[in-house]
Parts: structure tokens; sequence; C-alpha cells
């Protein structure tokens, strides 16, 4: 009779187990290439325009500046990339982000896509716009604390990670 109270345990204790899993708080995902490239989208939808920034909060949520008809757009997306939770003016962008942008062959979602690719998927934490040796680049930071900058003109990976 023993014998048979531990399979009963454990068949007993895995959908359980597995139930909880399915309940965790999606706050404590990381930023996969999916994800991040779903919140872009959404964003740029929503505000009919081109993001130039974004960065994840401390709850899981994505906070994502869009330039649309010359305003920027303060977009704040669920944890999952699917949601706009709010939405309000942003800072503007400055005039030398603003050019890049426009002239830009390379989205954010392209620039995730193709630095994921290279430094793998460990979790985006943060894109931006920066300038360096005269190219303005996405600035594309990881979890893990290294960066590597995705080139506005043509999308190649111009620094690869620290």
């Amino acid at each position: 009779m023993a014998s048979l109270r531990l399979p009963f345990a454990i068949l007993t204790a895995a959908p359980v187990a597995l139930g909880l899993t399915s309940c965790a708080s999606p706050a404590t995902s990381s930023g996969t290439s999916e994800t991040v490239v779903s919140a872009v989208v959404r964003a740029e939808s929503d505000a009919g325009g081109r993001a130039f920034e974004l960065e994840r909060e401390g709850d899981g949520t994505w906070e994502i500046r869009v330039v649309a008809n010359g305003r920027a757009v303060d977009l704040r997306i669920s944890p999952d990339g699917g949601q706009v939770l709010s939405r309000g003016d942003a800072e503007s962008l400055d005039a030398g982000d603003r050019t890049a942008l426009e002239s830009a062959a390379t989205t954010m979602a392209d620039a995730v896509r193709t630095a994921v690719a290279a430094h793998g998927d460990s979790g985006v934490e943060e894109v931006e716009i920066e300038h360096a040796s005269g190219r303005a680049v996405w600035q594309v930071s990881f979890d893990a604390g290294s960066d590597i900058s995705i080139s506005l003109a043509d999308g190649s990976v111009v620094a690869p990670s620290k």
C-alpha cells in the first residue's frame, strides 16, 4: 500500500505545480526579442509613428517613446507587449535624433532582431538612438549589462557587445 502513495502524491502534485507556474507574474519575464518587437509594434501602431526610445520598467512594463506628426508620445505597454496601458506627451526628440530617425532605413524592431541574433536572446532592457563616430546607431542594451550598436542607415552591427 505504501508503494502506491508515492506515485499518487507525484501525480497529484504535478498539476498543482504546473498550475502555479502558469499563474506567474508576467513582470518577471525578460525582454525577449518577440516581446520587445510586439511592444514596439503596438506602440507605433497606437501612436501612428516611429519608436525612438524604449525602456523596460521595474514592473515589467515597457515605456516606449514614439514620434508622430512632429510630436513625441510616451506610451506604457503591458509586459507581454500586447496592450497600451497609458499614453501621454513625451519630451521632444532632439534635432539630430529626429534627422537620423527620419532618414533611417532600420526600424527599432529590426535593430532588436539584429542585436538579439548577434548577442543571444538574454533580455533587452533599453533601446535608444546614439551617435558614435559620426554615425547614428540604435544602442540595444541587455540584462547582462552588454550593449550592441546597430546602424540606423543599413542595419549592420557597428559595435559588438561589451
